[in-house]
């Protein structure tokens, strides 16, 4: 059980790293002066992060997840005989599925935004 109460920490620095890795493919040709380009680069990075679902979304996703992983894992730890250990087990297996979404749904956001942010600055974004 100690070692399942491990993933929940690693997940939040995975989750806190998520959004930093997204570069859009942006066509050369439609990049004029390098100058404006990485300007805009930067500006737009800077705009997703403020838009894009955060921290908070992550944690409360996680939280969600751990209370309906709770339920469910003391219902089928009940039929299974321990009803602490599923609900313990559940708990955990809940709440790291939650944050796992909560990550996704925020790393999704941000791309989006950057993207739009990009194709509204005239370049012609590739992914």
């Amino acid at each position: 059980m100690k070692k399942l109460l491990i993933l929940i920490p690693m997940f939040f620095v995975i989750a806190s790293l998520g959004c930093q890795t997204y570069t859009p493919v942006i066509d050369p040709g439609s990049v004029g002066n390098g100058d404006r380009y990485y300007r805009d680069q930067a500006e737009c990075r800077a705009i997703a992060k403020q838009g894009a679902p955060g921290w908070k979304d992550t944690a409360k996703d996680t939280v969600v997840g751990g209370a309906v992983g709770t339920g469910t894992g003391a219902l089928i730890g009940a039929i299974a005989g321990d009803a602490v250990k599923g609900l313990a087990y559940g708990a955990v297996i809940g709440g790291v599925a939650g944050g796992a979404k909560g990550v996704y749904d925020s790393e999704k956001g941000y791309e989006q935004i950057y993207r739009n942010c990009m194709v509204g600055r005239g370049y012609n974004v590739l992914n």
